[in-house]
């Protein structure tokens, strides 16, 4: 519980086995924590997450990113209602209520071969009657890699434009790199975005 008894928001972040989670949550806990980290230096070792993580974050308010193994899909479903209050838009001039819940989707965008599987999982996450109306940040990760896909690849190869029309939730796209820092800035300046947080 977070000071004057507001919840901690929470972050789940999710993705395909080998997609770098573990690595993009610490990298964003280095860059949350290190007002002016230029330099994040050399991307520490990682291990495949077999279970879950939780990496705190400084945003100024306080978030937990808890990190579930690709590997624990089938039960990703018993996560999604931790958080009791989802984000609902507020009508123009009306106070927004505190959200409690947000989505990180982390794909392999250097991996041709998970991007069928990446969809199916995205779409099922999209489709689950707890999350309908979370805020959803797609991240096509690895793009330092010489042999990634570039956005407009994924996106077409996601056909992310049917996918954003069908979805009941607000879907950003960010191409990002844990190993290198490309895009981590974006991300957090969505969460701050997306929390309300002044920055």
């Amino acid at each position: 519980m977070a000071a004057a008894g507001k919840p901690v928001p929470t972050c789940l972040l999710l993705g395909a086995a080998g997609g770098g989670k573990s690595l993009l949550a610490r990298r964003l806990r280095q860059l949350s924590v290190e007002e002016a980290a230029a330099e994040l230096g050399e991307p520490p070792a990682t291990q495949p997450t077999v279970g879950t993580n939780l990496t705190d974050l400084r945003l100024p308010r306080r978030v937990t990113v808890r990190e579930l193994g690709g590997c624990m899909g089938p039960i990703w479903p018993s996560y999604y209602g931790e958080c009791s209050a989802l984000l609902h838009r507020a009508p123009s001039g009306t106070p927004a209520p505190l959200l409690s819940l947000l989505l990180q989707f982390v794909v392999d965008a250097a991996n041709p071969t998970q991007v069928s599987s990446s969809c199916i999982q995205l779409l099922s996450i999209l489709s689950a009657a707890q999350l309908a109306s979370v805020p959803v940040l797609v991240l096509f990760n690895k793009i330092d890699l010489p042999c990634y896909m570039s956005r407009v690849e994924m996106k077409s190869l996601f056909r992310m434009q049917d996918i954003i029309s069908w979805a009941t939730q607000p879907i950003t796209i960010l191409e990002t790199s844990a190993r290198d820092g490309t895009g981590l800035a974006d991300v957090l300046q969505w969460l701050r975005a997306t929390l309300g947080d002044p920055r």
